[in-house]
Parts: C-alpha cells; sequence; structure tokens
C-alpha cells in the first residue's frame, strides 16, 4: 500500500515538471492582450477569436508577426469555451484587417479604410 501511495507522488511530480527550454532561447511571453499596433495595412491580419465563424465565432484584427503566438495560446486562452456549430453573421467574418487612425489593427468591412 506504501508502495503505491509513494509511487503515485513521483507520478505526479514528473507529471507536473517543466521542459526545460532551449538553452540561451529566451522564454516566450505571455499572450494577454492581442498586439495590434499598427504602421500600415500590411502590418495587420485577422485571426479567429476563440470560436471561428463557422463556429458561431468572430475574427479579429492583430500584427501579423504576432498570429503565430497568438494561435499557440489558443488552448490556453480558451479553455472551457464552447464553441456553437452553425454559421457566424458577425460583421467580422466578411472583413478585413486594417490599420485605423489611432495606429491600431482593426476589423473594416471590405474596402472601408481608416
Amino acid at each position: 500500500m506504501m508502495a503505491r501511495a509513494w509511487l503515485a507522488v513521483v507520478v505526479a511530480a514528473i507529471g507536473c515538471s517543466a521542459a526545460p527550454s532551449a538553452p540561451g532561447a529566451p522564454p516566450p511571453a505571455p499572450v494577454t492582450q492581442p498586439a495590434d499596433n499598427c504602421t500600415g495595412a500590411d502590418d495587420c491580419d485577422l485571426v479567429d477569436a476563440c470560436c471561428g465563424c463557422n463556429t458561431g465565432g468572430k475574427k479579429i484584427a492583430i500584427r501579423k508577426d504576432a498570429v503565430a503566438a497568438f494561435e499557440a495560446s489558443r488552448e490556453r486562452r480558451c479553455a472551457g469555451t464552447m464553441c456553437p456549430q452553425f454559421i457566424s453573421h458577425d460583421l467580422s467574418c466578411d472583413a478585413e484587417a486594417v490599420c485605423g487612425s489611432r495606429g491600431r489593427c482593426r476589423v473594416a468591412p471590405h474596402m472601408q479604410h481608416q
């Protein structure tokens, strides 16, 4: 009985340990708010929020260089979010990413800039 308890403690400790990072690699920055500052529309891209347009969701505009980190954080950010199985009618689903007048990426209907 004691051996089983000890085994459970060892397995739990191993399961909770963090994987070592590559030597010299900076730790990944946490994604709390999407990076959306821009100087032109080419800086921006649309990404699915937790639920995409085919699952009742919407798109948001962020900087192109932040897309990979944003996508990589999806599982953590969207934990517990259940996406409905219907096509969304949100205006962002038929839009484009633009750099707005305040230097922020934003979602805009096609052909509407600033």
